[in-house]
């Protein structure tokens, strides 16, 4: 496995991008290596895999991929949230995100998991490797409900 020292690896755009990029610790600790040494789907299956647990943590559930996500921001009784979901903005921010949620544990997670090579291309992978990272910095900045 190839190791990145400093963060970076001269001759590849697409892993000083990911340096620049991701700064997650929760990311960054799982995929880095992976996407420097090419393999784009463990990369990606990894990241959301990160996200998986680390909602499963805050939300304090048993339950993970797209039902631990429903169960943990869902719009109706959720344990994590942004506001007080007084306005109708509010209330399709807690909607609109625990779809977001779901939808990547369904539309990434899962096929990167079950499926070798999903994921094949430098750039759809570091794109995907952003979106883990907005979950995750999202999910940091939810509070717990009562």
């Amino acid at each position: 496995m190839l190791s990145l020292e400093d963060g970076t690896l001269s001759g590849s755009g697409g892993v000083n991008l990911f340096t620049e990029a991701v700064t997650e610790p929760e990311i960054i600790d799982v995929s880095r290596d992976l996407f420097a040494s090419g393999h784009y789907n463990i990369a990606v299956a990894e990241a959301f895999k990160a996200v998986d647990k680390f909602v499963e943590q805050k939300a304090k559930t048993k339950k993970t991929g797209a039902s631990g996500m429903r169960l943990a921001f869902g719009h109706k009784k959720p344990q994590l949230v942004w506001t007080d979901r007084l306005t109708q903005s509010e209330k399709d921010e807690q909607e609109g995100y625990e779809h977001l949620f779901a939808g990547a544990m369904l539309g990434v997670r899962n096929p990167t998991t079950h499926e070798f090579n999903w994921i094949q291309n430098e750039e759809v992978a570091l794109e995907l490797l952003i979106f883990a990272q907005h979950l995750v910095r999202k999910a940091k900045e939810a509070m717990e409900t009562d």
